[in-house]
């Protein structure tokens, strides 16, 4: 899966999130660092920590200029929020926050 459109699913999930208690903007950023680090270990077992961090930063900077990102402190919930930072590979993260 390309990195934007890894962001791009991710947004859309984020938009799609159920209701309860929100996260704030710095969770926000947490969840999509931990998204894409998922990613990479899928499709890039041997990323080093560098280079994850360094798409970690291009993710960010592709999301800030996204409407959508911008609506995720209003749209995931507290209880999907920690059921994707527990999430241990990409679609489970996904799957919590459907």
């Amino acid at each position: 899966m390309s990195r934007a459109r890894a962001t791009g699913a991710l947004l859309l999930l984020l938009l799609g999130s159920g209701c309860g208690r929100r996260v704030e903007s710095s969770e926000c950023q947490q969840l999509l660092d931990h998204y894409v680090e998922l990613l990479l270990r899928d499709d890039r077992p041997k990323s080093s920590a560098g280079e994850v961090l360094r798409i970690q930063q291009e993710a960010r900077k592709k999301a800030q200029r996204d409407p959508a990102f911008s609506e995720c402190s209003s749209r995931v919930s507290r209880r999907g929020f920690d059921c994707a930072m527990q999430a241990e590979d990409a679609n489970r993260l996904e799957q919590c926050l459907l």
